[in-house]
């Protein structure tokens, strides 16, 4: 496929016990308008349980991405955010030039190692081995991704949001998150500079994780390759890229604060569907 289009749904609603107030949320649920292939047609973002007015104002974060934040007085039993959005994909890599970085301490924003990527011995060693194979980045890259598909066990409820790639591999169990913050850590500890990603596959369930490395090429330029350890391969058309960071915790898709003694609970659903492809010989709807 050359060309495709791709309707996303994605929904989550905060429960409480009890009314709370004052609640700030931060949303990066809409993708940007251009990401390398991929282009955002339309979206839609709506605020749904509040009691009286609530507040919605966007903002571009340090990695360009789409932030929401959300401001509601009251919320008496609960709060639906639901993300609605089509993207066009046209191509699954990209040669960048200039880089996506401007100055020499943003490029070493994507190689310094951060909470949640630092190194233990283990990776430390897995990177040395790499090292010694090949000099060469694009390959070096590439291995990094095999060792990384087979380090751990994929399985829910083992890690969290903020396990380190370190006990992820400690435990030898996680989920895409672990896989592409242990990916991440090795390819830094290789000098590739490398980002995080947050984004969807098609079908139901939850959001996806994966990796892009940077590899450095002749007169300034930056080949963009996209890497999955959790499935052991390139990204394809069908990877949907809602936001980029350093590692999960520039872009989880919901966060914030709110004021009372009530509890919350979270319950989230995802959609993500084929609506149109083009082989290059005709389009067809799905």
């Amino acid at each position: 496929m050359q060309r495709a289009v791709f309707r996303v749904r994605q929904h989550y609603r905060y429960t409480y016990t009890g009314p709370v107030w004052d609640l700030h949320q931060r949303l990066v649920m809409i993708p940007r308008d251009l990401h390398l292939g991929q282009r955002l047609l339309q979206h839609d973002l709506s605020v749904r349980g509040t009691e009286g007015d609530h507040r919605l104002t966007w903002e571009r974060d340090g990695f360009g991405n789409r932030v929401a934040r959300v401001i509601a007085h009251r919320v008496p039993q609960a709060i639906d955010l639901e993300a609605v959005f089509r993207l066009e994909r046209t191509s699954t890599s990209a040669l960048l030039d200039p880089p996506p970085w401007r100055t020499d301490a943003e490029r070493l924003a994507y190689l310094r190692p951060t909470a949640l990527t630092a190194p233990d011995k283990r990776l430390i060693d897995a990177a040395l081995d790499i090292a010694h194979r090949s000099a060469d980045a694009a390959e070096r890259a590439e291995l990094a991704q095999r060792w990384t598909a087979t380090s751990i066990a994929y399985r829910f409820g083992v890690t969290g949001y903020s396990t380190p790639a370190a006990m992820a591999l400690h435990l030898g169990m996680g989920v895409c998150q672990d896989y592409a913050h242990i990916l991440l850590s090795i390819l830094r500890l290789l000098n590739v500079p490398a980002r995080y990603v947050s984004g969807h596959l098609i079908g139901e369930g939850a959001p996806h994780a994966w990796v892009e490395a940077f590899i450095e090429r002749a007169a300034g330029a930056v080949e963009v390759v996209g890497l999955d350890p959790t499935h052991s391969r390139r990204t394809r058309l069908d990877y949907l890229t809602v936001a980029v960071g350093r590692d999960f915790a520039d872009v989880s898709p919901t966060s914030g604060t709110y004021s009372g003694p009530a509890q919350g609970r979270l319950a989230a659903t995802k959609q993500a569907e084929i609506i149109e492809l083009d082989s290059g010989t005709g389009a067809a709807v799905a």
